[in-house]
C-alpha cells in the first residue's frame, strides 16, 4: 500500500511538472508573436533593406523614382504583414506629402517624370530597423 502511494504521488508531480512546462512554452509563444521583427537576423534586415536602399540619392533619375515605386508595390503585394509594407510619400519629408500607394491594391503605382531629378530618402523603423517610409521630392531646377 505504501508503495501505491508512493506512485501516486510521483505521477501527481509528473503532471504537475508538465502543466508548468507547457504554461511556459504558451507565454514563450505569445511573447515571441508580439515581438514580431525584433528576432530578424542582421542578414534578414540587410536583405530587406538592400530592395530599397539602391534607390536613394539626392540625383535620382525619374526612370529610377519609377522602378523604386514599382518595386515597393510588388513588396506591398507580396507582403502580410502590414508591419512590413514601405509607405511612398512624394513631397516634403516633414508630412506634408501625398502617399502614392495609397487606393485600390490592384492599381498600379502612379508614374513620374522621366525627364526630372529626384530625392530620394529612406526612413526606417527605430525597433526593427527595417524600412517603413520612402519620401521622394522632385529637385528643383536653377536656371
Amino acid at each position: 500500500m505504501e508503495n501505491a502511494t508512493k506512485a501516486l504521488l510521483i505521477a501527481a508531480a509528473v503532471l504537475v511538472a508538465i502543466l508548468i512546462i507547457s504554461l511556459g512554452l504558451v507565454v514563450y509563444n505569445m511573447a515571441a508573436e508580439t515581438m514580431g521583427n525584433v528576432n530578424l537576423s542582421e542578414a534578414e534586415i540587410q536583405q530587406f533593406n538592400d530592395k530599397f536602399t539602391r534607390y536613394e540619392g539626392t540625383s535620382q533619375s525619374g526612370t529610377q523614382v519609377n522602378a523604386m515605386l514599382n518595386t515597393v508595390f510588388t513588396h506591398n503585394m507580396s507582403e502580410t504583414d502590414e508591419g512590413r509594407k514601405v509607405t511612398v510619400v512624394e513631397g516634403a519629408a516633414s508630412g506634408t506629402g501625398t502617399d502614392v500607394l495609397t487606393g485600390d491594391e490592384t492599381t498600379k503605382p502612379k508614374k513620374v517624370d522621366t525627364g526630372r531629378r529626384y530625392t530620394v530618402v529612406a526612413e526606417y523603423d527605430n525597433q526593427s530597423k527595417l524600412i517603413n517610409k520612402i519620401t521622394f521630392t522632385e529637385n528643383s531646377s536653377t536656371p
